[in-house]
């Protein structure tokens, strides 16, 4: 399966989520979260206190309940009306979302947030207990940026999120407009992401950088193709490493014959994380030219580098039994029997390979 955004959603995007017993947490969908809101408020959040406490019982578990008060001032209501100035609601934490998944999510005091709710029996109600809001920007980019992405509600809300790019707002807050994107949803906000691009503040950051040049290059748009390699080869440039593992992730998305070479030359790289990445997202080009590449690095100094590979020539040729678990290390038999697999189909493709000349 293809993965999403390599993200640390919940810290990055500020959204408080706290993931009640471990359930694993679903992506974030703007569209997801438009789509079936009956309010939806773009607005400072004044306030919020907690206003009890108490248990609830939810897919069978016991859970401790936390009741807050949300108040907030509303500059646009985007979906429902009339619109407020002001708002006060209350919520519990745990809640369910529509397939019964638990989650803590709630709000923070003193953001400007996009917040989407749906009418209850007694009230409103968060759409998602995992994504109750977005961040967004007070204000709009200002008469002279021509990119304006639609007035339907999703462009709307869309458009509130991206004019973090092109306002005051900190480095932080431009990375969790990025980070709120969806790869397979949001593809409308290319032009604006390539204006973008164009901002001093932008062209200084390389992790904001990285981050539109992915979703740009996941979107098709080779005009970036440069600047990904700038940022993947250049040494002087430096950042945390998930934004080049988000690079690396798209460019496994172009064609093999983009893709491929310059996963390969990732998978040369003085660094293990990104040599790990190239190994990992080698396998999604599905192309037979990734084998040689991934065998190549078999013997990789690093251990998850040599893990990344073996998993991925699994995925590809099929033969799962050859990749080694988790747990495996470098001393256990499986471990030792899945390299020596490996260096045994090597040979056997080079002299497959030589006798079909």
């Amino acid at each position: 399966m293809r993965l999403s955004k390599v993200t640390l959603v919940a810290i990055t995007l500020g959204i408080g989520i706290v993931c009640a017993r471990a359930h694993l947490v679903p992506g974030l969908s703007i569209k997801g979260l438009v789509d079936p809101a009956d309010l939806i408020i773009a607005g400072k959040v004044e306030r919020v206190r907690q206003t009890g406490t108490g248990s609830i019982e939810l897919n069978g578990m016991d859970y401790t309940r936390l009741d807050f008060q949300a108040e907030m001032r509303v500059d646009e209501t985007i979906t429902g009306g009339p619109p407020p100035s002001s708002f006060t609601f209350s919520y519990s934490t745990p809640a369910v979302d529509s397939v019964g998944n638990v989650a803590e999510g709630g709000l923070a005091a003193n953001g400007y947030r996009v917040v989407f709710l749906r009418k209850t029996g007694t009230g409103y109600a968060f759409v998602s207990p995992y994504y109750p809001s977005i961040p967004a920007a007070p204000k709009s980019c200002g008469p002279n940026w021509q990119v304006q992405l639609g007035v339907d509600a999703y462009h709307k809300v869309l458009q509130r999120l991206l004019d973090l790019l092109c306002t005051d707002s900190s480095s932080e807050e431009k990375q969790s407009a990025l980070f709120a994107l969806n790869w397979t949803e949001d593809s409308s906000a290319a032009p604006f992401l390539n204006a973008a691009l164009n901002l001093p503040n932008v062209k200084s950051n390389p992790t904001l950088r990285m981050a539109i040049v992915s979703d740009l290059l996941h979107w098709k748009d080779l005009s970036v193709l440069p600047l990904a390699e700038e940022d993947l080869f250049e040494q002087s440039v430096r950042s945390p490493s998930y934004p080049k593992e988000n690079l690396v992730l798209a460019i496994s998305s172009l064609e093999p014959q983009i893709s491929i070479p310059l996963l390969a030359r990732v998978l040369k790289m003085p660094e293990a994380e990104e040599r790990v990445a190239a190994a990992r997202f080698l396998e999604y080009t599905n192309s037979q030219t990734a084998l040689d590449i991934l065998l190549s690095a078999l013997d990789d100094p690093d251990r998850e580098v040599q893990f990344a590979v073996m998993q991925s020539l699994g995925n590809l040729t099929g033969q799962y039994y050859w990749r080694p678990n988790t747990g495996t290390t470098e001393s256990d038999s499986h471990w030792m029997s899945c390299i020596q697999h490996w260096r045994e189909f090597a040979e056997q493709r080079n002299a497959d390979r030589t006798k079909s000349r």
